[in-house]
């Protein structure tokens, strides 16, 4: 029975946390054969008299100080920031020709004033059919004269024309490279 119950378990899959050989080659470290050693490790042992020595400890004022500094940092991080409405003074330490960063944003662009134009155009004069009998009671308006409607300009024009393509732009595209031809499928 005992060899019933070994056949039967060979089967299954046993983890790798309480599988004997696993734990077999961890420790006696097969498991690591193949790993590359740690970098430096062909390297001589440190020598710790290359270490610089300890720095000497700042005079007692300047500890002082410097404790003060930090004190009254502390106690203005706790405090709400207030509003600007002034700018900021400017800094002492800026490199002469430097631009300084500015306190408000640019002000908007001032556009130039268009040429106005008239909307309120009189519409041209309706004029009777020739064909049509001018109705009774009425009588004909004599039409403007043509120097009262104004005339439609033309846009101006430029005096230069724009520069044409360059050559390369103007003729037909570069045949393909034949590398990129394909023969055609028979049919």
């Amino acid at each position: 029975m005992a060899l019933l119950a070994g056949l039967a378990l060979t089967g299954c899959q046993v983890p790798d946390e309480i599988n004997p050989v696993v734990i077999y080659r961890e420790i006696s470290g097969e498991a690591d054969a193949g790993r590359l050693p740690p970098p430096g490790l062909d390297l001589p042992r440190p020598n710790l008299a290359s270490v610089p020595p300890r720095p000497e400890r700042p005079s007692a004022a300047s500890r002082a100080a410097i404790f003060a500094d930090l004190a009254k940092d502390r106690a203005n991080s706790r405090e709400p920031l207030a509003l600007r409405t002034t700018p900021a003074p400017a800094a002492a330490g800026l490199v002469p020709g430097a631009p300084g960063m500015p306190a408000a944003p640019p002000p908007r662009p001032a556009l130039a004033a268009a040429p106005r134009i008239p909307w309120s155009e009189a519409p041209a004069p309706s004029r009777p059919a020739p064909n049509r009998p001018v109705p009774a009671g009425t009588t004909p308006q004599p039409e403007p004269p043509a120097s009262a409607v104004p005339e439609p300009q033309a846009p101006a024009v430029p005096e230069m024309a724009p520069a044409p393509p360059p050559p390369d732009l103007l003729g037909l595209p570069p045949p393909p490279s034949p590398d990129l031809l394909v023969p055609p499928r028979p049919r």
